[in-house]
């Protein structure tokens, strides 16, 4: 099946589903699609039902202050009004759309009506109802990055491709977008003066992530800035740039969409797409384009025997430029990329052949959970299992060492991590103790390739739309670039608009300021709130404060509210005359704001590397901790081999006055009670009492940081930091056992939480050769994850009745009434 074979989505019959969740009247439409009474006609007006008769449709809606179109926002309407309505109408405009795609799609579940099997899911990003970014000339005749063409003529291909001319920032009026919520970030405290970026001053809107100002000094926009960089072929350069590698875009070589019809279709989304996008926004990459050798002075492309070897040159430039963060090469001649952290997401859509299998499987009557059940027995990935295992192997190779798509340059070694539906990599070096020179090494970024739900109706367009922010609503498949409606509105306006939804996962609010980082000035938005000023059930502030777990982990759960409550009013009073002093691998004040090195003396004689006696993050109340009354310190005096010295210095410390920092405290909870009451536990991980003497990295869990808790990645594999390349990167083997220490992190924290290691099921396995890892993922019973499939999450957009499991569609944020239910009543 060749990709030009694919077919185009059938836009009409798209609507057409959009419109009638039911083949039923208009009672049934109200009830299968759960929607409120204080919606019903807004919602019908807009699918085209007459409901005051049958009077003519009008063009708009008049919804409280809001004049939103009676059409869905696809490609061409949104910018046939761009000009002619106000953002706020427009953004609620493109969410209302999204919500009603979304939740078509969610009810294809419980349809299996003749009618509905004609109904072809999204095969591509070819959608109208997403933004193409560089839309195909209506005159083009080279044949397109389908075609068999050579390589230089798919570049020429793309350098045709010009970016809309719609796409150009937007005059913000107001600062609030007449009525939205402004999502407020506290300062964040520093005890050191140094010079800020316009990360640290959040330069909203400065079109530059690598320009640097004193401290208070306002960001400098530069002339030279655009939306988006003009053609499709300076957008491909950076995001190669940006990745580190390239999936390919002809039509015999590309991993986007490949001829085989057993590989997945796959597209890139998110942040590196922003990456690419938000690119000319950046004087340093700018210069870089108008420097190169690429082009000649006409603007047209070199010849064929210069352009390859500029275009390389290039890419170099720009990857060097995106892959350092500011500790590593700071200095004024230097810039740096405020995208350094990020990692890339590859999304898969099953292939061709499985989705032949799901058709036969939905016209022989068998529904989505025999399905479920049928892949439960093929892998953890499901009837995807050897689609992910064909698309990984194809981009990595078989051997997993450099000899796929991707490869690993001279004396590096990729570490894998497999979890149940995702395939994550990141580069290491070779040798522990020689680093080598990596300085011009082009370091292919650390990525995931997450397989989306095998089911009838999981797509690349429903991956993309579940994403929660505007701004990460990206997504390029190697044929084109396309974004949500409100995507293109934050790309135009600098700015994150979020769903309320979005803030009830603590994690979502890093994101937030991830974002703001980089330049996009957050708002809070409820789609279904016509209020002249939107007032959301839903704090907008974003405290700098450490994001706490959910829970302490305790040994004797019994009365432990009333037992901490207790020491903490002991604690509060006695810290009028003391300070509380961290007595475990360090001894010193716990005042993070006010303590200095000199502060600390170190406890410890363990061979660990602790990073000095400096400690960062949070910190423990020993009582709150500890099997019994004085058991931590008679650890930590064992563990770190204290003198006596030592030992008398903490006996004078209150006890209720005494700390540890993250890692001694996971460390004593993993030694005094995970191990001691389930001994035999850790055989698995090779780990005994007195490996932890010894170089065991298990509190190296975050890097050597003292984070407050370990924080999972979002699709389930291992967490990597993607800042540390090239000469800074660490070796394979201890990004081993690093994500060895992750593991026992997990195990120990499930422990910890419900009592027993009963039911728990691990997240993940790794290992550095791709298909013995792979193998033992498939051997292995891993999570489930906890929120729907990728790309079926209507939870984050629209609340749904707690009786009647309708969704509450036109409902505002927080508002449960259900009209459904009101009317059983």
């Amino acid at each position: 099946m060749k990709t030009d074979e694919v077919e185009k989505d059938d836009d009409d019959e798209v609507k057409k589903r959009l419109s009638h969740t039911d083949s039923g009247g208009e009672d049934d439409r109200k009830a299968s699609a759960g929607i409120s009474s204080t919606a019903v006609k807004t919602v019908e007006k807009a699918n085209g039902y007459a409901t005051d008769g049958d009077q003519e449709k009008p063009e708009f809606i008049h919804d409280g202050c809001l004049l939103i179109p009676t059409m869905d926002c696809t490609n061409d309407s949104f910018f046939e009004y761009l000009p002619q309505i106000p953002v706020r109408d427009l953004l609620c405009w493109a969410l209302r759309t999204e919500n009603k795609i979304r939740l078509a799609k969610i009810n294809r579940l419980a349809i299996t009506d003749e009618n509905e099997n004609d109904y072809s899911y999204s095969r591509t990003l070819k959608s109208n109802c997403l933004i193409d970014i560089y839309p195909v000339d209506d005159d083009d005749k080279i044949g397109g990055l389908e075609s068999d063409f050579t390589a230089m003529r798919h570049e020429e291909y793309k350098f045709a491709r010009k970016s809309h001319p719609q796409l150009s920032f937007m005059d913000q009026m107001d600062e609030d977008f007449n009525g939205l919520t402004p999502i407020e970030i506290e300062k964040k405290k520093s005890s050191k003066k140094r010079q800020l970026s316009s990360s640290d001053t959040y330069g909203y809107g400065s079109g530059s992530d690598s320009d640097r100002g004193d401290d208070g000094d306002e960001v400098k926009v530069f002339a030279g800035r655009r939306v988006v960089p003009p053609t499709m072929l300076h957008f491909v350069i950076i995001i190669e740039a940006f990745m580190g590698y390239s999936l390919g875009a002809g039509a015999g070589t590309s991993c986007y969409n490949s001829p085989d019809a057993s590989l997945p279709r796959s597209a890139v989304m998110g942040g590196a797409v922003v990456a690419a996008l938000a690119a000319y926004q950046d004087k340093t990459v700018v210069e870089a384009f108008e420097k190169s050798n690429v082009f000649t002075q006409e603007g047209k492309l070199q010849g064929e025997r210069i352009y390859w070897g500029a275009k390389i040159e290039l890419i170099k430039e720009l990857h060097s430029h995106f892959i350092y963060k500011k500790s590593h090469t700071w200095s004024r001649d230097s810039p740096c990329s405020l995208y350094a952290k990020g990692d890339v997401d590859i999304f898969l859509q099953s292939s061709p052949l499985t989705q032949s299998l799901l058709n036969v499987f939905w016209e022989n009557g068998i529904d989505q959970q025999q399905i479920d059940t049928i892949g439960s027995y093929i892998g953890n990935s499901g009837l995807c299992e050897t689609d992910l295992e064909r698309y990984v192997t194809k981009v990595m190779g078989e051997n997993g060492d450099g000899d796929g798509v991707i490869a690993a340059p001279d004396e590096t070694q990729f570490a894998y991590a497999v979890s149940k539906t995702a395939v994550s990599f990141i580069l290491g070096k070779e040798d522990m103790y020689d680093g080598g020179s990596f300085d011009k090494t082009v370091w292919p970024r650390s990525s995931q390739m997450i397989m989306l739900d095998g089911s009838r109706q999981a797509d690349l367009v429903g991956g993309m739309l579940d994403f929660d922010m505007s701004v990460v609503a990206c997504s390029y498949d190697g044929i084109s670039v396309r974004v949500a409606p409100r995507a293109a509105i934050s790309l135009m306006t600098s700015s994150n608009f979020v769903t309320p939804f979005c803030f009830e996962e603590h994690r979502n609010k890093k994101r937030v300021i991830k974002y703001a980082r980089r330049g996009f000035k957050p708002f809070l938005i409820d789609p279904q709130d016509s209020r002249p000023r939107q007032n959301v059930a839903c704090d907008a502030k974003i405290k700098r404060k450490q994001f706490l777990p959910k829970y302490v982990a305790w040994y004797n759960k019994s009365d432990r509210h009333n037992a901490n409550a207790e020491i903490m009013r002991i604690q509060n009073e006695r810290m009028q005359n003391a300070e509380r002093m961290l007595c475990c691998h360090v001894f010193g004040p716990a005042d993070r704001f006010s303590r200095k090195d000199d502060d600390y003396r170190p406890l410890s004689s363990d061979v660990r590397n602790l990073r000095g006696p400096r400690v960062t993050g949070m910190i423990y109340t020993m009582k709150m901790f500890e099997t019994i009354p004085g058991d931590a310190i008679s650890f930590f005096k064992e563990r770190f081999g204290w003198s006596a010295d030592d030992l008398a210095a903490v006996n004078e410390v209150d006890p209720y006055l005494r700390v540890a920092c993250t890692k001694c405290k996971n460390e004593y909870n993993l030694i005094r009670v995970v191990m001691a009451k389930y001994p035999d536990l850790m055989k698995e991980y090779d780990l005994e009492d007195d490996n932890l003497r010894g170089d065991f990295a298990y509190m190296h869990t975050c890097g050597g940081g003292q984070n407050i808790r370990y924080s999972p990645s979002f699709y389930g594999g291992g967490v990597f930091n993607s800042t540390f390349v090239r000469n800074s990167a660490r070796p394979t083997i201890q990004i081993l056992s690093m994500l060895h220490s992750q593991s026992i992190f997990e195990v120990c924290a499930y422990v910890m939480k419900h009592g027993s290691p009963y039911e728990y099921k691990k997240r993940f396995v790794y290992g550095s050769d791709l298909m013995a890892t792979l193998q033992k993922a498939s051997r292995t019973p891993l999570q489930k994850a906890a929120r729907s499939p990728i790309g079926l999450n209507p939870e984050r957009i629209v609340d749904k009745c707690e009786l009647c499991h309708c969704w509450l569609l036109g409902n505002r944020y927080g508002v449960k009434d259900c009209q459904r239910c009101m009317q059983w009543q």
